[in-house]
């Protein structure tokens, strides 16, 4: 770790300390939906804002700066390092986590081990800023469905300990109500339901806000304070090493010192 690298991880936190209003990020694997989502979420139905595709399109993270709050979509996880460490960096902005599973089974190891990792950033309070979201439900049998929820669920509490909010939604169907004025599929896509529970989340995740920047801003102190040590002790390590290094030239230069002495006071007697 660098001096950059702490400069980047402050001004992330200062970032985050501007933002007046919630901040919703939605993570997941590629594909997984995400940027779907976020444009039904986001009222762009008829022209996208969040590019979708079956082929990989979100490379940076994007956000959509809204009336109320800020949506920001990140790109699919485990394609590489580098999108990785852009998605990494969109959920350190998060009030809210939206982490989108396309529902062919249960949670992957790798979305388990990203789930670990955000459960940890938020500690106790992770149900109250981490929602699960299932889409594209209308692309499978419900029973099915509910299936892969329960034991979406199961995973939670058994190997990452905590009990999310679990929404089953399909962005093809309320995206089909909404331009065909058809409430009964927009109601029945879930996705109103998803916007109503995140509102009621708002509010206490800004609350909590202050609390996870202390928490970040007195874990990045003490990184700071274990590079100083690490950086002294390698600079004493060097100086003994510098040291040690000298004590044969030093007696080298002592004996020809010596010996030059010797000849000196040899030539003042002639």
């Amino acid at each position: 770790m660098d001096k950059f690298y702490f400069r980047h991880q402050f001004e992330e936190i200062a970032a985050k300390r501007n933002h007046l209003k919630p901040v919703y990020v939605a993570y997941g694997l590629m594909n997984s939906g995400k940027s779907s989502l976020l444009n039904m979420l986001t009222n762009n139905i008829e022209v996208e804002f969040f590019k979708t595709n079956d082929i990989r399109e979100t490379t940076e993270n994007k956000e959509f700066d809204g009336e109320r709050c800020i949506f920001i979509d990140t790109p699919g996880l485990d394609a590489n390092h580098q999108d990785d460490t852009q998605a990494a960096s969109g959920v350190r902005q998060a009030d809210i986590v939206l982490f989108v599973h396309q529902p062919q089974g249960e949670l992957e190891a790798n979305e388990i081990s990203f789930l670990q990792t955000l459960v940890s950033s938020f500690g106790e309070h992770a149900s109250k800023h981490i929602v699960i979201v299932l889409t594209k439900m209308d692309k499978e049998d419900a029973m099915k469905i509910d299936a892969i929820a329960r034991r979406i669920g199961e995973q939670c509490e058994s190997e990452l300990n905590f009990l999310p909010s679990i929404f089953k939604v399909s962005n093809s169907r309320y995206r089909a109500g909404k331009l065909k004025s058809q409430e009964v599929l927009v109601e029945r896509s879930s996705i109103p339901e998803l916007l109503v529970h995140l509102e009621s989340l708002a509010a206490k995740a800004m609350s909590s806000r202050r609390r996870r920047m202390q928490d970040e801003v007195s874990t990045l102190l003490d990184a700071i304070g274990l590079a100083e040590q690490k950086l002294h002790g390698e600079k004493l390590h060097l100086q003994a090493q510098i040291s040690q290094g000298f004590i044969g030239f030093n007696q080298q230069i002592g004996q020809l010192r010596a010996f030059l002495d010797t000849k000196a006071s040899f030539f003042e007697r002639i």
